[in-house]
């Protein structure tokens, strides 16, 4: 029953099966409140004002019981109910069980292959050895489109662009580029994230509070009461990323000025067949912030 529902498979297209369904809700909603309720009597289940409102409705008043400070209702009493309007489902089931099974197992293992089998050869390497055996997934993006730079045919110093005197002072404009690749490893104290791009590896620097902002995991509080995992760290391993700055020395440091176009970060989505990419530009928001 919980697989069938979760993916959309149980029928709701009579009264019975409506009704059927609400009970079954019911039933795990008179568990969760007996549960809750430290003072619940042995072989009872506890009935706050819904789940009385709820039995009044299926014409099940006569089963409650009530020690005039609570109301209750014995759990073999109410079993017989729930397995007669379970018996609707049964018998569903019965007449097409080989069908409603293929269905459920398809859904089952499409939703596994998309969680676990997504990418390609590349991409599974990346994820399972930390490197590539074969070619770099990035290899046949359009470079050219993105005017994305070869880390080691940079210069080793930056590149002064254009500069300017402000209070006596000069300030000098550096040369931006953009470099992209996968990331294989972080580390949190450096705040820098090691990349390794089409033509070698690239140690990424980037501001601590920068670092932070994208290396935290975004949680949200679902209607279960429990958190769940709506966005990682974009530098976690194998994740791809798009950095705007310049090379200094052996380093590639993140930097964006305000004149300049785009984000000083992306992350790659997806790879196009025709060698575009699908980039975001800012994390999840609303979410819990937690370190990854």
């Amino acid at each position: 029953m919980p697989g069938l529902i979760k993916y959309g498979l149980l029928p709701e297209a009579t009264k019975e099966q409506v009704m059927a369904r609400r009970v079954y809700e019911f039933n795990r909603y008179l568990k969760a409140i007996t549960k809750a309720d430290k003072y619940a009597y042995p072989n009872m289940y506890t009935l706050d004002t819904r789940a009385i409102n709820f039995l009044n409705e299926i014409d099940c008043d006569d089963l409650m019981e009530t020690d005039n400070l609570a109301w209750f209702i014995k759990v073999k009493a109410w079993d017989k109910v729930y397995q007669k309007y379970m018996d609707v489902f049964r018998d569903w089931i019965a007449k097409d069980k080989d069908k409603i099974l293929n269905d459920l197992n398809s859904i089952i293992f499409l939703e596994d292959w998309n969680k676990y089998a997504q990418g390609n050869i590349s991409a599974w390497e990346m994820e399972v050895l930390c490197f590539y055996y074969h070619d770099h997934e990035l290899k046949n993006i359009n470079q050219d489109r993105y005017g994305f730079a070869n880390f080691f045919e940079l210069p080793e110093e930056p590149m002064v662009e254009r500069s300017f005197t402000k209070a006596g002072k000069e300030i000098r404009i550096f040369k931006l580029d953009k470099i992209c690749g996968t990331c294989i490893a972080k580390n949190k104290i450096k705040s820098t994230v090691t990349l390794l791009t089409t033509t070698g590896v690239v140690n990424v620097k980037f501001r601590k509070e920068y670092f932070s902002m994208f290396d935290k995991q975004i949680s949200e509080r679902g209607e279960d009461g429990v958190k769940h995992v709506v966005e990682k760290s974009w530098f976690n391993r194998g994740n791809m990323i798009v950095v705007t700055g310049m090379r200094s020395g052996d380093d590639f440091i993140s930097k964006k000025y305000a004149s300049t176009g785009g984000h000083q970060l992306y992350r790659i989505e997806k790879i196009n067949p025709d060698g575009t990419l699908t980039l975001k530009d800012s994390r999840y928001q609303g979410g819990i912030e937690e370190d990854d």
